[in-house]
């Protein structure tokens, strides 16, 4: 008669926990939903300095262009002595268009995101987020189905999260490429450094791909998520779902292979770290069990000449 009460008062309990969990994520994907907004809105709000640093990166952008050009002039006028310059006509052509462009950097972001916003909005982004996981009757064929629940809740959970933490870095990376969009520009005027200039715009346009493609991902997750099957079939679902999240992380290796360059988000590092610390770990095991080895071994070579002297002794008349 106990154990099924405290079996009630274990199933209350987790039940309790996982639903905080899962409306916690819920509120989570609907707060998340401002980023698709494609506007630095959200990341001036809540960093404020943002607009002191802007200030600072435009005075930097033109003393990086008027530097650059000063430099590659001095270039051009030490030609006859061994250095190549450019066509000072192109070096200062080049210097005032990019002067154009480094004042209007904000608007020319600007544009590029309200392009990138307006497609969304033809993707039709969802106004609620709500994720639906299985729920015990699904899983009548299963021994103990709550307990299954919540493990198959709490893995969906966790790889969902992890693609939100994913949208929101390509979201700071973005807002980040369009502050340092002026210091681009100043690196533009002469033909010697439009490469970093070049590099800038790539990646930038890039990870407007990648907002898209979060949209689509994010709409993929919620629309599987949406139709969740019942009995054994759930576990095909399961692996498809999480499938779709890790895709949805990964996506930007898939679009380096096609050619753009968008910049890799999540943490490399992170997932390295489990393997140094085993690294770490095994060493110092190694020079543990090493030095135990050596001094056994010497306490072992005491104890044999003790008894060999202890046996000699007895050994004399």
């Amino acid at each position: 008669m106990v154990i099924p009460i405290l079996e009630g008062i274990l199933k209350g309990l987790v039940l309790w926990i996982y639903g905080l969990i899962l409306d916690g994520v819920n509120a989570m994907a609907n707060a998340l939903l401002d980023v698709f907004n494609m506007d630095l809105s959200y990341f001036e709000q809540y960093a404020p300095v943002t607009g002191d640093i802007m200030q600072i990166i435009i005075a930097t952008g033109w003393a990086l262009l008027m530097g650059n050009m000063a430099f590659q002039a001095m270039r051009s006028m030490a030609a006859g002595i061994g250095f190549e310059g450019e066509d000072p006509k192109i070096l200062f052509t080049r210097t005032f268009v990019f002067g154009f462009l480094l004042v209007a950097s904000r608007q020319i972001c600007e544009i590029g995101l309200g392009v990138t916003g307006t497609v969304m909005g033809l993707m039709r982004i969802p106004d609620a987020v709500e994720i639906n996981t299985p729920d015990e009757s699904m899983l009548g064929a299963f021994d103990a189905a709550w307990i299954w629940m919540v493990i198959i809740g709490i893995i969906l959970i966790w790889q969902i999260v992890k693609f939100f933490f994913e949208i929101g870095e390509r979201y700071v990376v973005l807002a980040v490429l369009t502050i340092m969009a002026p210091l681009a520009f100043g690196m533009g005027g002469s033909k010697n450094t439009e490469d970093i200039f070049k590099g800038w715009a790539r990646m930038y346009g890039s990870m407007c791909v990648m907002m898209l493609m979060n949209v689509v991902f994010l709409k993929l997750l919620l629309s599987a998520m949406s139709t969740v099957p019942t009995g054994a079939g759930i576990i095909p679902w399961l692996i498809f779902v999480v499938a779709i999240a890790r895709v949805g992380r990964k996506v930007d290796d898939l679009v380096c292979r096609v050619g753009l360059n968008p910049a890799r988000t999540g943490d490399p590092l992170g997932r390295g770290i489990p393997v140094m610390v085993s690294m770490m770990v095994a060493k110092n095991l190694g020079k543990t069990l090493a030095g135990t080895f050596a001094a056994n071994r010497q306490n072992m070579g005491h104890l044999l000449r003790l008894l060999s002297h202890l046996g000699q002794t007895g050994d004399r008349p």
